[in-house]
C-alpha cells in the first residue's frame, strides 16, 4: 500500500526578487526590436544579462549573442545592460550596423560620473570586480583621461597603498551591484591616505533594497534559497550576505533542488530570493518544485 505524506511548507518570497527595472527594460526592448525587424539580423554583444535561461529564450527568438565583434556585422547590434567601453561602441559604429544601447541607466550614470571625475583631474578608483563587464566599461570611460584603479576589497586597498598615497585627488565610484558593507569598509581606508577625496555611492537602489529585503526575510525562516546565475554579481552577493546568518543555498534552476531533497523535506520555513537577472518563471518553478518535494511518498 502506498501512503502519501504531505509535508506542508511555509514558503516566503522576498519583497524584492527577480528582474530589476534595468534588466526588464533590456529584455523587453530586445524582444520588441526583433519583433519589429523580423527579417533583420539582431545581435547582442555579450550576454544581455547573466542568466542562461534568458539567453536561450532570446536565441530561440533569433536574437544571437556574440562573444566578439566579427569582421562583418550587418543588422542591429545591442549593447547589453552592463555597458561597453567607448572603444567597443566606436568599433561597432564603424561596422555600419545599427547600434542600440541598452546599458542599464544606473550603470550609465556610473560611467558618466567616472568620466567626469577623471576629466576634472581626479584619479578614479572603481570599487568592484576587475573582470566584470560593468566594471571594465566604467574603467574604460575614466581611462579616456587618466588610468583608473579597480579595487575589490580592503586587502587590495592595502596592496595599493603606496600608489594611492601619490594621488593628489581621488574620486571613487562603485559597481552598481556591490555589497554595501564592502563599500563601507573600503572608503575609510582610502580616506586615511588621500589628500582630497570625492566619493559617489553608486550602488543602485534596487541592489540595496534587494539585499535588505533578503536579510529581513532570512531572520524569519530556517532556510534561504537564492535563485539565479552563478555568473551574476548581484546574485552571488545575495548569497554572501545571507550565508553568515542563515543556512543558504544558491541554485540556478529547479533541477538543482534534487540535491537538497532531504534538507527541504525536513525544513518547514523556507525563504526565497532571486537576483536581478532571474526571470519570474524560474522563481515560480523553484517554488512549485519545493512544494512537490514537500510531498513524500513511501510504501
Amino acid at each position: 500500500m502506498t501512503t502519501a505524506i504531505n509535508y506542508e511548507k511555509d514558503i516566503k518570497l522576498a519583497k524584492l526578487a527577480g528582474f530589476c527595472y534595468g534588466v526588464k527594460r533590456a529584455v523587453e526592448e530586445s524582444i520588441r526590436i526583433k519583433k519589429e525587424n523580423p527579417e533583420t539580423p539582431v545581435y547582442i554583444l555579450g550576454k544581455l544579462i547573466h542568466n542562461n535561461q534568458v539567453s536561450e529564450h532570446l536565441e530561440s527568438l533569433g536574437i544571437h549573442t556574440l562573444t566578439e565583434i566579427p569582421e562583418i556585422l550587418e543588422g542591429i547590434c545591442i549593447i547589453r545592460t552592463h555597458g561597453a567601453t567607448p572603444q567597443t561602441k566606436e568599433e561597432l559604429e564603424k561596422k555600419g550596423c545599427k547600434v542600440v544601447d541598452l546599458t542599464c541607466p544606473d550603470v550609465k550614470r556610473v560611467q558618466d560620473k567616472a568620466k567626469a571625475l577623471a576629466k576634472d583631474g581626479y584619479k578614479v578608483i572603481v570599487i568592484g570586480k576587475a573582470d566584470h563587464p560593468e566594471v571594465m566599461a566604467i574603467k574604460a570611460h575614466a581611462d579616456q583621461y587618466s588610468e583608473s584603479l579597480v579595487i575589490s576589497s580592503m586587502q587590495e586597498v592595502e596592496k595599493n597603498i603606496e600608489k594611492i598615497r601619490t594621488f593628489k585627488k581621488i574620486g571613487v565610484v562603485i559597481q552598481t551591484t556591490q555589497l554595501v558593507d564592502n563599500f563601507k569598509q573600503i572608503i575609510p581606508l582610502i580616506g586615511e591616505h588621500s589628500k582630497e577625496l570625492k566619493v559617489y555611492n553608486t550602488i543602485c537602489d534596487a541592489t540595496f533594497e534587494r539585499q535588505k529585503a533578503a536579510q529581513e526575510l532570512a531572520s524569519t525562516v530556517d532556510l534561504m534559497i537564492v535563485v539565479g546565475s552563478k555568473e551574476s554579481a548581484n546574485t552571488t552577493h545575495l548569497t554572501e550576505i545571507l550565508k553568515p546568518v542563515k543556512n543558504t543555498l544558491h541554485i540556478e534552476s529547479k533541477e538543482e533542488l534534487k540535491k537538497y531533497r532531504d534538507l527541504i523535506i525536513n525544513t518547514h520555513k523556507i525563504g526565497i530570493t532571486a537576483g536581478a537577472s532571474t526571470p519570474d518563471f524560474v522563481i515560480r518553478e523553484v517554488i512549485n518544485e519545493i512544494g512537490k518535494i514537500g510531498e513524500k511518498t513511501r510504501e
